[in-house]
């Protein structure tokens, strides 16, 4: 046998002894990484935090259901915030807003003052859920706000506007005002909201299957 020869045996007994060595077999599907990280409490915490950076805890939420099941008729998903400074301190905008609708309305005000608007999430043992808005201008409310809410404890809510819809920002007072009297109907209830438009959201749609929330009837 010759030197080269020798050679390509080596290899070969090197190739076959690797091959025969104990060990998991794992190959990552197309598309998916192929591990997972882990994230200790403290990465958790840290991410958390910079997850609620600038955002504002809200007040609460709800959903407004219309009378009757007329065509165009679709719930209306409500955001409460509080109505003093630790909303109006970090989002400035939102007092404008409130100002306006005071003068103009809620549909007239929706149609003045477009506002940009999306979720995104955290999960994790407390999951988050944040509303964005970006008011672009050259209305005076121009900057940007984010809405914080403790997502598991509107489990029951999120089906309402997971697929997109209008939401209605508000305060307890206001609303409380608007609807509380004989004859209040839901339109009264809008009077009380700025009023946003949303698309579907990937991230609740998430969210709700990671931790079994309702799902909208229409997709059970």
């Amino acid at each position: 046998m010759n030197r080269e020869e020798r050679r390509r045996a080596e290899r070969a007994a090197r190739r076959n002894r690797m091959g025969q060595e104990p060990g998991p077999s794992f190959q990552a599907p197309a598309g998916r990484i192929a591990r997972a990280a882990v994230f200790s409490p403290a990465d958790e915490e840290r991410q958390r935090q910079d997850f609620l950076a600038g955002g504002v805890f809200a007040d609460g939420a709800g959903v407004m259901f219309p009378e009757g099941d007329g065509p165009g008729l679709s719930p209306v998903f409500v955001v409460y915030v509080h109505d003093d400074e630790r909303t109006f301190g970090p989002a400035p905008q939102l007092r404008t807003a409130f100002d306006l609708l005071d003068e103009m309305g809620s549909v007239a005000l929706h149609e003045r003052m477009p506002v940009a608007t999306s979720w995104s999430g955290m999960s994790g043992s407390s999951p988050l859920v944040k509303l964005k808005l970006g008011f672009p201008g050259p209305h005076p409310a121009r900057g940007s706000a984010d809405l914080v809410l403790l997502a598991d404890q509107y489990a029951e809510l999120w089906q309402y506007i997971v697929g997109g819809g209008l939401i209605g920002v508000t305060t307890q007072q206001r609303l409380e005002k608007a609807t509380n009297h004989p004859g209040a109907s839901f339109t009264d209830g809008l009077e009380a909201c700025v009023l946003l438009g949303i698309g579907s959201s990937p991230v609740l749609e998430e969210l709700m299957h990671l931790y079994r929330w309702p799902q909208p009837t229409s997709a059970v």
